[in-house]
């Protein structure tokens, strides 16, 4: 594999390997759907025809020749393109596994694939692609005049790629024309976990999410004063968004949804490319009492669970010496509300602070700080940690902040609600 690895490195391509399917679903052995379902996805970049007669594709541990399917018995062969190894411009073919439509198949699972009308079906002349492709093997694809592509960064064995992502679920390149690297594939999106012969899943994933909320100054939290409350989005997703919007709103109730006079504002977003974010600002007016200042994101999205955020809003905030971020959170390691964020505000940087949380009978459950503070205005956090480490149960605790200095202590609880499925 030497020579064909060096080759990899120095010759783009016009056909690229755009999917690999190395762990199909079911079992592995003789006639088994892991034995016959394996398959490696190719696709034609340029504008012209090109013949892959003689290519090669190569795991490391064994080289095998492309050559034309020619069994009809292939499902939707009728609209399949078989017994020919030229690929059209634009075009994916697909290099099934000899034993693919194995009349003695075994555990299931029997031609799973559904490929897209016009794709080119092609095989290789050993039983098998490769020696088996395996959840670590890197692929090397090779014409006889050096014109390569590569799967899984054989040039580096120690990164993350390939590695298994789950059974029956592909690799796919996430932009066709760029390089063989880490950040250019992903497990597949797509509920069936694959896309053979078909638009890579990454092609119309949009996501979304909301990273972030917090108050420009939230000191300035009298009833009736303006509040300034910033939103942080960020385009986790493979596609350009366009259309959307922010729905912000001070919930006074806890249902979460804007009900008349609790202030709900729009904020249409700009166009975001993947990967990049913006931060939205709303000016507001300081509710008489305490509310959850919602956000939620509005438009097409293909995951939502990270389309809704809330931080506490508590009036005159400023006279306390904390403030909670949240008036109930849920630390079971869904990424949203696992922590607790407790805002402290002192007169001065001096004294000792101590941050801990007590149950409803007043047994200390923790003691998230202890010493001289850090500055005049900090956060200490909390997960839902006992002191001991333990997971703290389901309920209502209350958050103490205790300030000690020159010979008197200040001290204040506010309650929270811990949640847990």
């Amino acid at each position: 594999m030497g020579t064909v690895l060096l080759l990899a490195l120095t010759c783009a391509s016009r056909i690229t390997i755009s999917e690999v399917m190395a762990n199909p679903r079911g079992i592995t052995g003789p006639h088994n759907p892991e034995d016959r379902n394996e398959f490696v996805e190719l696709y034609n970049l340029s504008d012209s025809t090109v013949d892959l007669l003689h290519w090669t594709i190569d795991d490391g541990d064994a080289l095998d020749t492309l050559q034309a399917w020619t069994d009809s018995s292939i499902l939707n062969s009728g609209s399949l393109r078989l017994g020919t190894t030229q690929l059209d411009p634009q075009c994916y073919a697909l290099v099934l596994d000899p034993e693919y439509t194995d009349t003695a198949a075994l555990g299931g699972y029997e031609q799973p694939y559904r490929a897209a009308s016009g794709t080119l079906i092609l095989t290789v002349k050993n039983t098998t692609i490769g020696d088996g492709l395996t959840t670590n093997d890197p692929v090397v694809l090779c014409s006889v005049d050096g014109d390569t592509s590569t799967f899984g960064t054989p040039s580096d064995t120690a990164d993350s790629i390939p590695c298994d992502v789950g059974d029956g679920i592909s690799w796919e390149r996430i932009d066709l024309a760029a390089p063989d690297s880490v950040g250019n594939w992903i497990a597949c999106l797509d509920t069936a976990g694959c896309t053979p012969g078909a638009a890579n899943s990454s092609t119309s994933y949009l996501d979304l999410a909301l990273t972030g909320i917090a108050l420009t100054d939230s000191t300035t939290t009298k009833p009736g004063e303006p509040l300034v409350a910033c939103v942080r989005v960020s385009n986790t997703g493979y596609t350009p968004a366009d259309d959307w919007s922010v729905s912000l709103f001070l919930d006074r109730n806890g249902n979460a949804q804007p009900d008349g006079g609790e202030s709900d504002t729009a904020l249409s977003g700009p166009p975001l490319s993947p990967g990049q974010d913006t931060t939205l600002q709303a000016s507001l007016v300081c509710p008489a009492v305490t509310s959850d200042l919602c956000a939620r994101l509005l438009g097409p999205d293909a995951d939502t669970t990270n389309n809704f955020l809330r931080l506490t809003v508590t009036p005159n905030g400023a006279q306390r010496l904390f403030d909670l971020s949240l008036s109930s959170f849920s630390p079971d390691g869904d990424g949203f509300e696992d922590s607790l964020a407790i805002v402290y505000r002192l007169p001065e940087a001096k004294g000792t602070l101590n941050v801990m949380v007590f149950d409803l009978g007043g047994r200390k459950v923790a003691t998230l700080f202890s010493g001289r503070p850090p500055g005049e205005r900090g956060t200490v956090c909390w997960t839902g940690l006992s002191s001991s480490g333990g997971r703290a149960a389901t309920g209502i605790y209350a958050v103490c902040v205790e300030y000690r200095t020159s010979g008197t202590t200040r001290a204040e609880r506010l309650p929270v609600v811990l949640l847990r499925k």
